[in-house]
């Protein structure tokens, strides 16, 4: 992190938790805390009555050569499953990731068509 404090401070007031790593100082993990009643990561802020980019936040923070990576999954009575995982650095540049994106991969890799592919919903 840029500024451990700072850092510590943006996630707190965000609602978000915060693992320690206990070899480096340095490096963190977050997770959803009380930011969220569903497990979601936070996109609106209630005291500010305005949306957020958390990931652009958490950018800030990086430092140049790190990159963090946030996960998210969830189900609609187990029938629908998303899942989501975008990596940024400290630029604010993104790669994402979706459960979804599977069937357009399994297409390239083993030259069939994605069409054909069964999708895993019911």
């Amino acid at each position: 992190m840029k500024g451990k404090d700072a850092f510590l401070k943006w996630a707190d007031g965000r609602g978000l938790g915060v693992f320690k790593n206990e070899k480096s100082q340095d490096l963190f993990a977050i997770y959803c805390g009380e930011s969220s009643d569903d497990g979601s990561w936070p996109s609106y802020d209630v005291e500010g009555d305005t949306e957020i980019d958390l990931v652009a936040e958490l950018a800030q923070h990086l430092p140049k050569g790190q990159v963090a990576v946030l996960m998210e999954i969830g189900a609609e009575n187990l029938r629908y499953l998303t899942g989501v995982v975008i990596a940024v650095n400290h630029k604010g540049r993104l790669v994402e990731l979706t459960l979804g994106d599977i069937h357009r991969k399994a297409s390239r890799a083993f030259r069939v068509v994605e069409s054909e592919i069964t999708q895993a919903t019911y």
